[in-house]
């Protein structure tokens, strides 16, 4: 009942804004099942993300199920045939269950392209935990995102990720093997473009954890609502 509150809320701010010329917004909606896992958990990233945009800039705000809010600044500047862009994230672990070290998160993305052929893109991002009075260990990583995606028929778009962290500070390796400090992930998404009112998604994706050479399949379901 709280979440369907708060998505009317949030329709009813974002399709006002959508009013001004040059103004996009919408909410966003994804819950995410681990492989092995009973039954869903609310420690996995899903939430709900509201967004907008204009000219350029980007803001968006995410409440996750963990009780993380996550908020996040960008500009994109096109050139033509690439796009930069820079971005900033604050994520705030205060009201989580379990002791956390809020983050700051600084990226840059160059993306085009390719001989019109598909789309491309290289995200570097660095992640850094800040001190906020927890016994939690501090983490520093360093990220890449590699992404490749194309429209394959009118309406459906894929995109598949390869994901690289760096963990730089050994103690923050809570489990296993803490020379076990570099990670990679896989993702595959398909978006379905040709539904008005609403972008669905799906996602399927495997994922590393710092320590061991333990590695989780996953996937994930969601809902964009442009405004």
């Amino acid at each position: 009942m709280k979440k369907t509150a708060i998505v009317l809320a949030l329709t009813s701010v974002f399709a006002t804004n959508a009013m001004a010329e040059g103004v996009t917004g919408g909410v966003e909606l994804d819950a995410k099942f681990v492989d092995g896992a009973a039954e869903y958990k609310a420690d996995n990233g899903s939430g709900i993300k509201a967004f907008i945009g204009y000219e350029g800039f980007g803001a968006s705000a995410k409440r996750k199920a963990n009780f993380e809010n996550e908020y996040n600044l960008n500009y994109t500047h096109d050139f033509g045939n690439i796009w930069l862009k820079g971005e900033y994230e604050f994520v705030d672990k205060k009201s989580r269950q379990q002791p956390a070290n809020d983050q700051n998160k600084f990226g840059i993305t160059v993306g085009g392209n390719v001989a019109e052929l598909f789309d491309t893109s290289l995200r570097l991002r660095k992640d850094t935990d800040l001190n906020s009075n927890t016994l939690a260990p501090r983490g520093d990583i360093y990220r890449f995102d590699l992404a490749a995606g194309k429209q394959v028929t009118e309406r459906v778009y894929l995109n598949a990720k390869v994901v690289g962290q760096k963990q730089n500070k050994k103690e923050a390796i809570t489990v296993g093997d803490k020379n076990k400090d570099s990670i990679y992930n896989l993702e595959l998404r398909a978006t379905f473009t040709a539904i008005d009112n609403m972008i669905p998604y799906v996602e399927v994706g495997n994922e590393g954890k710092f320590g061991t050479d333990t590695r989780n399949t996953y996937g994930k379901v969601g809902v964009v609502f442009p405004f």
